[in-house]
Order: C-alpha cells, then sequence, then structure tokens
C-alpha cells in the first residue's frame, strides 16, 4: 500500500501538470504541430513537477516520522528527532539528489535513497540526471533566467510519468526501511 504522500499528494500535484500537457497537446494539434507558442506552458510543467516532487518527499518524511512515533509514552527521542526534521523540512527547497539523500538520511537512517531509483529502461544514474536535468530547468525557470530557458513539448509531456515512477521507488525504499530497519510491519495507515 502507499503512502499518502504518493497515492493523494504527488497524484493530486501531477494531476494539474497532466492537464496542462493535455491542453498543450490539443493546442499542438490545432496548430498543426506547431510548439513555439507552447514553451511557457512547457515551463510551468516543469515547474508543477519539481513542486509536487518536493511536496510528496515533505509529506513522505512526515508519514515516516508518524510511523515511527512511538504508540504511548515514553516518547523517548522521538520528540527531539521529530523537532529536527521538521525544522529541515521548513528549509528544504531544492529537493536534488544530495539534499533529498541527507533529508532521508537523517529523518530514517535510509542511506543513498537514490540508490532505489530504478525501472525498466531508467538506471539510478538515469533517473538521477533526469532529475538534475528537471531541478536545473526548474531554477532557470523559478529565478528568471534570460532568455527563458527552452523547454521541449516531447521533455514536459515526459516528466509527470518519470515523477511518479521516482516517487514510487521512493516510496517503495522508505517503506522497506521502515519494516526492515525499524520494525514497523505497516507504516502507512490503511
Amino acid at each position: 500500500m502507499p503512502s499518502n504522500a504518493l497515492a493523494v499528494h504527488l497524484e493530486t500535484l501531477l494531476g494539474d501538470a497532466d492537464e496542462l500537457v493535455g491542453v498543450a497537446r490539443r493546442v499542438r494539434d490545432e496548430l498543426g504541430g506547431s510548439f513555439s507558442r507552447l514553451t511557457s506552458a512547457n515551463r510551468a510543467t516543469v515547474i508543477m513537477c519539481v513542486s509536487a516532487w518536493e511536496a510528496c518527499i515533505e509529506e513522505l518524511v512526515r508519514e515516516s516520522l508518524e510511523a515511527l512515533r512511538p504508540p504511548s509514552p515514553p516518547l523517548g527521542l522521538w520528540p527531539a528527532l521529530d523537532a529536527t526534521i521538521r525544522g529541515q523540512l521548513g528549509r528544504f527547497n531544492n529537493p536534488n539528489v544530495e539534499n533529498v539523500r541527507m533529508l532521508l538520511s537523517d529523518a530514517l537512517g535510509l542511506p543513498d535513497l537514490h540508490l532505489h531509483w530504478r525501472w525498466q529502461n531508467c538506471t539510478t544514474a538515469q533517473a538521477a540526471q533526469r532529475l538534475a536535468t528537471a531541478i536545473s530547468e526548474r531554477h532557470q525557470i523559478a529565478h528568471g533566467v534570460n532568455p527563458r530557458p527552452v523547454v521541449h513539448y516531447e521533455h514536459a509531456a515526459r516528466l509527470p510519468q518519470f515523477f511518479r515512477r521516482l516517487a514510487r521507488c521512493a516510496d517503495d525504499a522508505v517503506r522497506r526501511h521502515l519494516v526492515a530497519v525499524h520494525g514497523i510491519a505497516h507504516p502507512w495507515p490503511a
């Protein structure tokens, strides 16, 4: 069973990106394949997808912290861990490979989450590179680099599915880690 971070938060946010890709596809079809007028929609898709990824990771960490919370007092070190990690979440604004790795390592003791980012026809290195590319594009767009970056429709159209796969891998790895290392049989409530 997936976390709410994946099943609810990510899917809701990527739904906006899917909708924008669909609008761009309809406009492209009406214009007979002209993509030059769609670059702003493609840039918006990049921002939406990276934003969805960031929100998913943040919520995955919050859900994991709740799963680690002792069921009853004494709470031990959990309040300190919770406060520390929630402070880190407040400063988490760049969901690149290294920042995600550090956050999950600090919060759960899960080293090198990115090593779990792989699926058919995509290696760990390819997934990390695609994430780095999307993050770089997002930074250029959000910080007003001039000239504006050109984001092609084909690239933007593939991003929602890329982030779904990436998040699914992260979600599975965190769940397995909570079960195997922390002994939490069912980390995500049904």
